[in-house]
């Protein structure tokens, strides 16, 4: 029996992605899950760096928004 261990997030919808998953290809293979608890600094810090690269280059692409590319005014709706 092979054990492989690695860290991912579960997405909102309950997906998980498991990298290299067809490596598994046609095989039985045994889950479980075990939460890591991030502590509250840690989280509180990523998010002060999310918001201030969003503060820092934000506005960076402003002019482009009556562009007609449907994946950029997509990708620029879902992370408003």
């Amino acid at each position: 029996m092979e054990a492989f261990k690695f860290e991912t997030t579960v997405l909102e919808d309950g997906i998980i992605k498991i990298p290299d998953f067809f490596r598994f290809k046609n095989r039985k293979v045994r889950i479980s899950i075990e939460t890591v608890n991030e502590s509250k600094n840690e989280l509180e810090e990523k998010e002060k760096i999310i918001n201030e690269f969003f503060e820092k280059w934000g506005g960076f692409f402003s002019m482009a928004d009556d562009t007609d590319d449907d994946r950029y005014n997509y990708l620029m709706e879902k992370y408003k």
